[in-house]
């Protein structure tokens, strides 16, 4: 039971923390969970693009985190906490909507969350290569990644030629 609590607070720190989406945590994350070896470096890297993949809230990977570090009861407290934190916060921002979008602060307060959301969206994506990319091959392919992606390829064919490329370099 204590270790499902520990999941549980951990999780809910991440969701309070969740300015712009539980990806924003991710840096956080991951220091924590590999930090406390509920996952290794390599499953908590899968257990995020695990997450993307399917369908439903791009942070279904807390599932996997919390599974993996106190079984059935850890995935189910990593949820609860993860997710309880911005349903209360989302019901209160409709409630209170009407009242703070005519208060001055709380636009002032909106202004000051955007280049805080994009600071931590930046320290995601670092944290994501740091975890997820371990040659200068992999490096460049997602530089090339990012280009092809500028140019305005698709992304769907940029995935399907990263997963094509990941496949042929595991079979060799």
């Amino acid at each position: 039971m204590g270790e499902t609590l520990e999941v549980f607070l951990a999780f809910l720190r991440f969701g309070v923390l969740s300015f712009g989406g539980g990806m924003a945590n991710l840096p956080e994350m991951a220091r924590v969970i590999i930090g406390n070896g509920w996952v290794t470096r390599q499953e908590f890297a899968d257990g995020f693009a695990l997450g993307q993949f399917v369908p439903g809230p791009n942070m279904l990977a807390v599932l996997f985190y919390g599974l993996s570090a106190a079984g059935l009861g850890g995935a189910l407290a990593a949820a609860l906490g993860m997710f309880l934190p911005g349903a209360v916060g989302a019901m209160w921002l409709v409630w209170g909507w009407a009242w703070m979008s005519r208060a001055q602060w709380s636009r002032a307060l909106r202004k000051a969350l955007v280049p805080i959301s994009m600071g931590l969206g930046a320290s995601m994506v670092l944290v994501l290569v740091q975890l997820s990319v371990d040659s200068l091959f992999w490096g460049l392919g997602v530089l090339l990644a990012c280009y092809l992606i500028y140019r305005g390829v698709s992304v769907v064919i940029v995935i399907a030629g990263g997963g094509l490329l990941g496949l042929l370099t595991g079979l060799l």
